[in-house]
């Protein structure tokens, strides 16, 4: 059952959703453990309005009282960066309108970004990784809807796994960002 952080952090106390998210272990990126455990950074942006970061448990143990944290993931508005030498159509494509803002190519296009998705180890057989990132895609839809948008975009370690995971989702290797050697891979959002 999927619960926003903002909601689950209404229904409890905060004590009992740190108690629970300490729970969520990712060893295969640490970087996905510690947004949600450490300085409660999750907790932070959520209530700084940065992100928001919604909750996955397990259904037959919510019925039983217990909060069992299957996975989990964080949704941004960011821009995606334009690198210098991007094909003009591609910007359009990624734009839906133009590749210029006057004289000049586009340098940014406002995109969602799913800035962390991950799976509990201890209950990753639970939740297929497709079905997580299912569930992020429909809570991206809700705001498209609302607000607009065109693409979903995120940043990941280049290792062919993930390449291949994202990729078999319907994202496309868009660059591999210089400063932090993370690939950007993007989706163009259906209307």
């Amino acid at each position: 059952m999927l619960i926003p952080l903002e909601t689950f952090l209404e229904m409890t106390s905060e004590e009992t959703v740190k108690e629970v998210i300490s729970t969520f272990y990712c060893s295969k990126d640490h970087d996905i453990e510690s947004f949600l455990k450490n300085e409660n950074k999750a907790i932070l942006y959520e209530r700084k309005s940065k992100s928001r970061t919604y909750l996955i448990f397990d259904e037959d143990g919510l019925e039983n009282g217990s909060f069992v944290l299957l996975a989990y993931f964080t949704i941004a508005i960011q821009t995606l960066k334009i690198p210098n030498g991007t094909a003009a159509s591609q910007i359009r494509k990624l734009d839906g309108l133009y590749a210029k803002k006057g004289s000049e190519a586009l340098t940014e296009i406002p995109s969602y970004l799913i800035g962390q998705l991950g799976k509990n180890d201890e209950y990753a057989d639970k939740i297929a990784g497709d079905e997580l990132l299912e569930y992020a895609l429909s809570v991206i839809g809700k705001a498209q809807g609302i607000v607009g948008g065109r693409v979903a975009f995120i940043e990941c370690q280049d290792k062919p796994q993930l390449i291949n995971f994202y990729t078999r989702n319907g994202f496309k290797y868009f660059r591999k960002d210089p400063d932090d050697g993370l690939v950007q891979m993007v989706r163009l959002l259906d209307k």
